[in-house]
């Protein structure tokens, strides 16, 4: 065990303050970057080195493997070891609990489910795959919120969910689903965390047993925890005050899938009497990076962080002409970016949805750039090939089947090439063995399912904002930052709207030096433009540069009075947009756009001319749209010019074509 001395070298105050203070419960409000997984793990280690914590009974409870894997890794380097010491993910933890209690009862584990889509496919009587996976997702909605079926209709309408499938489905779908698990003797992910929540409110005397040995708890990501987490945590607390939770409020960003970031944010209701320290320093981005990253947080949380590291190269904010130019741009980017003698993994490219990877994909092969995609199939629910091989796994007796097993795998079965599937599984087997050697194939295939940690890959890696939390790059490309993919269209609502700018901090401050923002005029064949979140351009103040397409209207280019004018136009489009919960293309194309900023005009007849607006709709949108003319030449102080001048065709959309200018903006 380190002194006290080793352990509080290095921290700033309040660091040292979150490590020492002799206060429970505690909740640590740590920004991005502000170095909370130190402070956690020192705060571990300075309890077990002062005799206030064992660490036989420590549980440090994370939401990822590979977050237990760095926390397990950085205790051990700390000498906070103990064979009782649980770090591991929420269902990994409950998954260890209930394999001892099935032993010591004498029962046969159930089976995980491999694919759960699939067995939903056996209940819905259909196999059209993409009902079952949006039944899949409200389910699991569900089941996280701790929504029974017979008040699935009204939770979700309450809520906001949307989906194709009707309520009255879904609700039946989860009944026949719990029916048919119980049946087939298997069990899913929620169900390790409700079944371990309900052996405790069962027996007394087990329930008893568990919290002797759980007697400080350390969470992680706790803005996170849905209901279902919640609860099981509960439950093994048992009301005792025992626990340090970590987190960051602005960075609660799975309130689709269930979480409850209010947990976090009125921490003081959830545990009475709670101590908060807040880190606000960031060690790990440049100034500038930390700038752009509160600015899209916008007024919903305030933003004091403040980064320690000298000043940075400014941040990049780039237009393309479409999905396919901003692939291309992109590659480029990357190319330049890695410095010799440093790593293609050192750069991530970051996207709001899953569809928009694979044309960035594309466009770095097309340069020869290695890429590392989200493992397909993974968690929850796997491919064809790796989950035919975990059902093959589970039929291996002992630990050197299951060793002999990895080996024919990764070298290739009766001569045959190993696959992508039988390699990656074959990795993870030699993971499994190193990490607990006594285990057999079928702990082995709940162990992959639970979460296994994926092999590192010199590669740049492509990941939606989602998959990014917790994550850091030397040099981070956020893709596709643009009307109706940030904030996302789907997001409906005040709380959905607030988390999807919570999302675009999230993507941007996993920057640690170089930040490039960008975004297509065109995507799928329809104009777009960038996001209400992009900053406005305002005078220099060194932190940010705006690289964007000069503006053009009938071959000629807008100039740089109209600019502001144009900025005006979209932040009235945006706010418009948002008012009516429509895509803001829907409000006024970005050819209108440009065409009113370039003249400006002083008459209302002008203004529904160049809008375009037919007589139906004229008397009704036309004093808008003026309005917010107005409202334009008033912040830029331009005089109209003659609506004469204004060109009688659309804008050219392919802004990327034409020359770029550089606008400063904060």
């Amino acid at each position: 065990m380190e002194a006290d001395g080793d352990l509080l070298h290095g921290l700033d105050p309040h660091q040292r303050q979150a490590v020492t203070i002799d206060q429970h419960p505690l909740a640590i409000i740590a920004a991005a970057g502000s170095g909370k997984t130190t402070v956690l793990t020192r705060r571990i280690a300075e309890r077990v080195r002062t005799g206030s914590a064992d660490a036989d009974h420590v549980v440090a409870l994370t939401f990822t493997r590979q977050a237990a894997t760095e926390l397990r890794s950085r205790l051990g380097k700390l000498g906070v070891r103990g064979t009782g010491l649980r770090v591991g993910t929420f269902h990994a933890v409950a998954h260890s609990v209930l394999r001892q209690r099935w032993a010591d009862l004498s029962r046969r584990p159930p089976t995980l489910v491999v694919n759960k889509q699939r067995l939903l496919s056996d209940v819905l009587g259909s196999a059209d795959a993409g009902e079952a996976h949006a039944v899949a997702a409200e389910i699991d909605w569900a089941r996280a919120t701790l929504t029974e079926p017979e008040r699935y209709g009204p939770a979700a309408r309450a809520h906001g969910r949307s989906s194709h499938v009707s309520a009255d489905r879904v609700a039946t779908a989860m009944a026949d689903y719990a029916v048919l698990k119980k049946r087939r003797g298997v069990i899913d992910f929620d169900d390790l965390l409700a079944d371990c929540a309900a052996e405790l409110r069962r027996d007394r005397q087990y329930a008893a047993g568990v919290r002797w040995r759980f007697r400080h708890f350390f969470v992680d990501e706790f803005q996170d925890l849905n209901p279902l987490q919640a609860g099981l945590l509960d439950a093994w607390r048992n009301g005792r005050p025992d626990i340090c939770v970590v987190g960051d409020p602005r960075q609660a960003i799975y309130g689709w899938n269930g979480s409850d970031p209010t947990l976090l944010e009125h921490v003081e209701r959830t545990l009475p009497g709670v101590t908060i320290v807040r880190l606000r320093t960031n060690y790990r981005s440049t100034p500038q990076v930390v700038a752009a990253a509160a600015h899209v947080l916008g007024s919903s949380h305030g933003d004091d962080t403040v980064s320690a590291r000298p000043d940075g190269p400014a941040v990049r904010w780039l237009a393309a002409g479409d999905e396919r130019d901003e692939a291309a741009q992109i590659a480029t980017i990357a190319r330049d970016h890695r410095a010799p003698g440093t790593r293609w993994a050192s750069i991530g490219v970051l996207t709001r949805t899953n569809a928009q990877l694979s044309v960035i994909a594309d466009g770095l092969a097309r340069l020869h750039i290695p890429v590392a995609l989200p493992a397909a199939g993974l968690r929850p629910a796997l491919d064809a090939d790796a989950a035919s091989l975990i059902n093959d796994a589970r039929r291996l007796r002992n630990p050197t089947e299951l060793t002999a097993w990895g080996v024919d795998l990764a070298e290739g079965i009766e001569g045959r090439p190993a696959t992508a599937a039988a390699t990656e599984v074959a990795q993870a087997v030699r993971r499994f063995v190193g990490e607990m050697p006594g285990g057999d194939g079928s702990a082995f295939a709940d162990w992959f399912m639970v979460g296994a940690a994926q092999p590192a890959a010199d590669a740049v890696e492509l990941l939606t904002f989602h998959a990014a939390k917790g994550r850091e790059w030397r040099t981070v490309i956020v893709a596709g930052f643009e009307t109706d993919l940030v904030p996302h269209y789907s997001a409906r609502g005040r709380d959905a709207r607030t988390e999807e700018h919570r999302l675009a901090h999230v993507a941007l401050s996993r920057a640690t030096e170089h930040l490039v923002v960008t975004w297509a005029t065109e995507r799928n064949g329809r104009p777009t433009g960038p996001s209400e979140l992009t900053p406005a351009p305002t005078p220099d103040d060194g932190l940010i540069v705006r690289a964007v397409a000069t503006p053009v209207v009938s071959g000629a280019a807008i100039d740089a009075s109209a600019v502001a004018a144009l900025a005006s136009l979209h932040a009235w489009r945006d706010r418009a947009a948002r008012a009516a919960q429509l895509p803001a293309h829907s409000i006024c194309s970005d050819a209108v756009l440009r065409k009113l900023a370039q003249t400006l005009p002083a008459a209302l007849d002008d203004t529904i001319r160049l809008a375009g607006l037919g007589p139906s709709s004229a008397g009704r949108l036309g004093p808008r749209h003026h309005a917010a003319v107005e409202a334009a030449r008033a912040t830029t102080g331009a005089a109209s010019a003659p609506a004469a001048q204004a060109p009688p065709g659309p804008a050219n959309l392919d802004e990327s074509s034409q020359s770029m200018s550089t606008i400063t903006g904060a």
